[in-house]
């Protein structure tokens, strides 16, 4: 099969890569190891900080207009100008594979490929894309990689308070924060994550009844438990002989919040379009320029927090969301580092951040087209 692309796993990394890769003229075959769309673990907010995919298509609950966001203060973040969404995942996965389905990509689900179907799916195929995700089919057991760790439930109950709004609380016992996301006014996923590392002597389930407790949400029906490591460190190797890695396989999940469905999308497109122009030695410096440096960016904000005590924590949040650009003076105590955090997050969060990422990239004819149009990315 000339020209034919092999993809381990239908999440929004595969999806995104087997779509790309059908529309460009390849023969793609997807393999995912359940059902589409089954076995979701994430708190299901869309959130593209590069403003590259344009709103999602399917699936969408609402667009996030603010985030109310409480360390010692509560300070509400305007969203206006991000592209930021609740969706249903496993309505936005199936109606994307549809959409692939259409496009010309084969689909076999409850199809599980393991480390030692590789060679065999190097042989079949030209190439091989790795969305397997979380420990991937293709990852290197040498390579230490940094994780996130969360819990999350599902629950009905009423959340009409947060109409149109996410929340997100930080605690000064744990580097990470508890988030609600409301996928409608009766029903929310409630989760915790720790993306620094374990906090010694606590347990993450026992937190997150916690935090329950606190919301006074404690009485409320769980419909879906879920959770488990997020990898928050890029992998060294992006190809690694004929498989390209993308999504969470490649560890491309921010290391400040543990979202990755945008950079996962954005890995799988660029991936097929590397493959589609012959210039698989370029995806990983595509990869890098895109998405690794916003990565970077991130891990900065976190180590600035990790400085900090909640008071300091409190202060960058002020300075960064300005409701309080005094504290900028305040911050020097905590050093120039980390008052330079507070301005790139500030940054960030105005929805700032794209130009600076689509300047200097060439993906000549594969982007050629959607370039004239004034966009990198097709909805």
């Amino acid at each position: 099969m000339k020209g034919s692309v092999a993809v381990i796993g239908a999440g929004p990394a595969g999806l995104y890569a087997a779509r790309e890769a059908a529309r460009l003229g390849l023969n793609v075959t997807v393999f995912e190891k359940y059902g589409v769309g089954d076995k979701i673990s994430c708190g299901e907010g869309f959130f593209d900080l590069l403003n590259l995919l344009g709103a999602p298509s399917y699936g969408v609950r609402f667009r996030v207009r603010e985030v109310l966001l409480t360390v010692k203060d509560d300070f509400l973040v305007d969203c206006s100008n991000l592209n930021l969404w609740m969706i249903d995942r496993r309505e936005w996965q199936k109606a994307l594979a549809e959409e692939s389905g259409r496009a010309g990509c084969t689909i076999y689900e409850h199809w599980p490929v393991a480390a030692e179907h590789l060679g065999r799916l190097k042989k079949e195929y030209d190439w091989v894309i790795d969305a397997s995700g979380v420990k991937s089919v293709s990852s290197d057991k040498r390579e230490k990689v940094r994780f996130a760790y969360t819990a999350q439930y599902t629950l009905s109950g009423d959340f009409s308070g947060l109409n149109g709004r996410l929340k997100a609380v930080t605690e000064p016992h744990y580097t990470g924060y508890y988030w609600i996301f409301p996928k409608s006014d009766k029903e929310a996923n409630v989760g915790i994550g720790w993306f620094c590392k374990k906090t010694p002597n606590l347990s993450i389930s026992a937190e997150l009844k916690r935090v329950l407790r606190r919301e006074g949400l404690e009485a409320c029906p769980v419909l879906k438990k879920a959770g488990g490591i997020i990898p928050v460190s890029m992998a060294k190797q992006l190809v690694r002989d004929g498989t390209l890695l993308v999504g969470d396989a490649a560890g491309l999940a921010s290391p400040l919040h543990g979202g990755g469905i945008d950079t996962a999308c954005i890995s799988g497109v660029l991936a097929a379009r590397a493959i589609a122009s012959g210039q698989v030695n370029r995806y990983g410096e595509m990869v890098r320029q895109i998405i690794g440096r916003r990565l970077e960016l991130e891990q900065r904000i976190m180590e600035a927090w990790m400085l900090l005590d909640f008071d300091g924590l409190n202060d960058l949040m002020a300075a960064a969301f300005g409701s309080g650009l005094g504290r900028f003076g305040r911050l020097l105590r905590h050093g120039r580092f980390v008052l330079t955090q507070a301005a790139t997050l500030h940054y960030l969060t105005r929805g700032l951040a794209r130009a600076s990422w689509q300047t200097g990239l060439d993906l000549d004819r594969v982007t050629a087209e959607a370039e004239k149009e004034g966009r990198l990315w097709p909805n």
